[in-house]
């Protein structure tokens, strides 16, 4: 016989399959969210046939993040309401098949509006995941001791997913070319790095299909959904006299959370970073062939929409066009190789053959464009057009490179400290959990530091001390990710069970996702352009403003943020 004081008994193998799903499901929603912003930007310039350089590039991949926040916010709302009427075994498994099987479709899209679809499913996905999985954890380990741990530590490998999803990226980048062909469709390429990269999307599915069979439903919701006791969710009753204080305060303590996440630390890598004082060369070298570029693009959008017509009307062009496009390419990294000083003599010899044999196919080609063009000048003078600027663009690109890789460099060291950052961060909380800190302290000793490491990071750091601006970075993501992993184990303890993936979904979705990361549009956007200095300059200084603005706001709500009676 147990005596009270021998402890919870050990965790079952049961327990443990469940909490290797959690893994599992956390590590893979970040892993699919940041997905998007490392392939939209070449994967939009691929269905649109142009570079990525291009400013229409660059207007969809920002439309295309508040759409899929847009459709996360409000599909995940929804979710959170079917994880109460359904139960929350049912609603995870299938919003993981959700994120899973929705990157492998938009792997294979040629239109943007399909692109578009599939990138929310993956975003609803994620979002309602988020809120089913916390759920179900907190209901399958009912002794208070063991559920704040095993909520802390599972949440902990969400920023795993960071590094696991930059890590496969560079990896397709690399290994693309000798990958089987995916099929798509002429002028599309079928060896392209972002397609493969969101096929890896796949992976949770696999092994989640597998061991969740072998797992319980929440038995506290079993138990009253069978007893006809458990009432029905509702949203009205998020803001009764009971709940409202608690919904709304929550809601805007995630608003601010992931306001300092888009606001501040999702800018820096590509926004802020290329403006510190010891890349300024690289600038300088940079600025005239930027210009350049954007008159090149220029001309490229003026020939576009009449080469999309030309494609459609004439029967083989869009499919000479698009091997003339690849060969091109080819050509132009072969003649690369041919000047390199290292090759040896035979090898030199190999290269200019090869160089040799794409030349006449390229030759064979031109016979082909003549053939399908024939009676048709201005489709030939069309697609000749803009394989010239296309050219130029290419030849820009290639003189860009050295300044742009040293910038992208700095760029993915920043990141990098950042992700590491909130790994810390999410450590860091589950151990503070563990030692039994009070919640209303818990919350504000992250908050509290940020009140100096942002403005020392984004005011002092950035202008002055470029070296040491990315463990600025990195103290910053720590101190904001932490309040991620602090609201997924807070919001199951403050609403009744009924209403628990409804009222986390509210908090997290609504607030966090729908308005939370709308600061990236007042950073960049509202406050930025009404600010001294560069580019970079301004942003930086708007990202600190933002960011020391909802760390302010975030510690004012905390003091009315309602305590867990659990915790009380």
């Amino acid at each position: 016989m147990n005596s009270p004081a021998a402890g919870p008994a050990r965790i079952t193998p049961t327990q443990w399959l469940v909490i290797l799903i959690a893994i599992i499901g956390f590590a893979f929603d970040t892993y699919e969210l940041l997905m998007l912003p490392l392939i939209a930007g070449p994967a939009i310039a691929e269905i649109l046939q142009v570079p990525p350089s291009n400013p229409i590039v660059t207007e969809w991949v920002g439309q295309m993040l508040w759409m899929t926040a847009l459709c996360g916010g409000v599909f995940g709302l929804l979710g959170g309401w079917l994880t109460d009427r359904l139960g929350r075994k049912t609603v995870l498994a299938a919003s993981i098949a959700l994120y899973s099987l929705s990157p492998v479709a938009a792997a294979f899209s040629t239109t943007l509006p399909w692109f578009l679809f599939f990138r929310c499913a993956t975003f609803v996905g994620v979002c309602v995941e988020f809120v089913a999985a916390i759920t179900w954890l907190a209901e399958l380990f009912p002794e208070r001791g063991r559920r704040e741990k095993v909520l802390g530590w599972t949440q902990a490998f969400a920023s795993i997913g960071g590094l696991l999803v930059t890590g496969a990226n560079a990896w397709t980048l690399a290994h693309a070319s000798s990958l089987f062909a995916i099929p798509v469709p002429e002028p599309f390429n079928s060896h392209a790095y972002w397609r493969y990269t969101l096929l890896t999307g796949m992976i949770p599915a696999i092994p989640i299909a597998l061991l969740l069979p072998f797992v319980p439903e929440s038995p506290a919701w079993k138990e009253r959904r069978a007893s006809g006791t458990l009432k029905r969710p509702s949203f009205g009753e998020l803001f009764s006299p009971a709940l409202r204080r608690t919904t709304l305060v929550a809601a805007a303590l995630s608003a601010c959370a992931y306001g300092a996440a888009f606001g501040m630390l999702q800018l820096t890598p590509t926004r802020i970073v290329p403006g510190l004082s010891d890349l300024a060369e690289q600038r300088k070298t940079l600025k005239p062939l930027q210009d350049d570029a954007k008159a090149l693009n220029g001309q490229l959008n003026a020939v576009m929409p009449q080469y999309r017509e030309t494609m459609a009307s004439t029967p083989g062009l869009a499919e000479v066009a698009g091997q003339r496009a690849r060969l091109r390419i080819a050509l132009r990294s072969t003649k690369k190789q041919s000047e390199a000083t290292n090759l040896d003599e035979a090898a030199r010899v190999a290269v200019l053959g090869k160089l040799g044999g794409m030349s006449n196919q390229l030759a064979k080609l031109d016979v082909e464009l003549s053939r399908v063009t024939e009676g048709k000048p201005e489709a030939k003078k069309v697609v000749v057009e803009r394989e010239k600027v296309m050219g130029q663009l290419a030849a820009n690109r290639e003189k860009q490179d050295p300044a742009d890789t040293a910038i992208k460099a700095r760029g993915n060291e920043a990141q990098f400290y950042q992700e590491t950052g909130g790994l810390v961060g999410r450590i860091l909380l589950a151990l503070l959990i563990v030692a039994a800190v009070s919640r209303g302290n818990l919350l504000r000793l992250f908050q509290v530091p940020g009140l100096i490491a942002v403005p020392l990071t984004y005011f002092f750091l950035f202008r002055n001390q470029p070296e040491l601006f990315k463990w600025g970075v990195a103290a910053c993501g720590l101190l904001t990710v932490a309040q991620f992993s602090y609201f997924g184990e807070y919001l199951p303890k403050v609403f009744p069970i009924h209403l628990r993936g409804t009222g986390g979904s509210f908090a997290t979705n609504v607030g966090g996702r729908m308005f939370g990361t709308s600061a990236a549009y007042l950073t960049t956007k509202l406050i930025a352009p009404n600010l001294g200095g560069n580019t970079f300059e301004q942003v930086a200084m708007a990202a600190g403003i933002v960011g020391l603005g909802v760390f302010v706001l975030g510690l004012g709500l905390s003091f009315f943020l309602p305590q867990p009676k659990s915790a009380e």
